[in-house]
């Protein structure tokens, strides 16, 4: 199953309605997909327009919270399954830390939620500089999309049921690869 787990819509501050961005994904041959919204941007209406999605991907329902550390605010998706969540540290190089301070800052964020995954990628550009094993935690590639421009970028892949709870699971343990097209990396690589 091929999936992507950041994506905005105009739930807050992305271009794309959340049935124009299942559709989009669809097209690209998805199998799966996360709605995370920014929290504080989120409209009250945020549920309804997620179950109002007509499609054949498994949509998982997620928020983007923003959560204060040591070295200012960061962003951690909550990916919400059946009964299974996962949190996933966003897009480290867009907050100008070094790697210590990134893994201090996810210590601190890992007071409030459980940090399972940590994003590669900013705006679907690959960040090697933490793709490194002092961030010990499975690597995930993502899009972060705003708009129809930045979907499907990149992408995990893994070979699992359809099942979110299992998904998640699975992500959990690193049972992944990471995807990229071309001028984002030109290669796959395991989670």
């Amino acid at each position: 199953m091929k999936g992507q787990l950041h994506i905005h819509t105009t739930a807050s501050d992305g271009r794309l309605t959340p049935q124009e961005a299942a559709d989009l994904y669809s097209s690209l041959g998805f199998g799966f997909i996360a709605y995370t919204d920014h929290d504080h941007l989120l409209k009250p209406n945020y549920p309804e327009m997620i179950a109002a999605v007509k499609t054949e991907l498994l949509v998982f329902s997620g928020i983007e919270h923003t959560v204060g550390t040591r070295w200012g605010y960061v962003h951690v998706n909550q990916i919400d399954g059946e009964q299974e969540k996962l949190f996933v540290f966003n897009h480290p190089a867009d907050y100008g830390l070094s790697v210590k301070q990134v893994r201090e800052a996810m210590e601190d964020v890992s007071q409030k939620y459980p940090i399972a995954a940590v994003e590669i990628t900013h705006m679907g550009f690959y960040t090697p500089d933490f793709d490194t094993e002092l961030l010990p935690y499975p690597k995930l590639a993502t899009d972060d999309s705003h708009n129809s421009l930045a979907c499907g970028r990149t992408w995990i892949e893994l070979d699992c049921i359809r099942d979110k709870d299992e998904i998640i699971r699975q992500i959990k343990c690193g049972n992944f690869h990471c995807g990229y097209t071309r001028g984002s990396k030109n290669n796959i690589r395991t989670g």
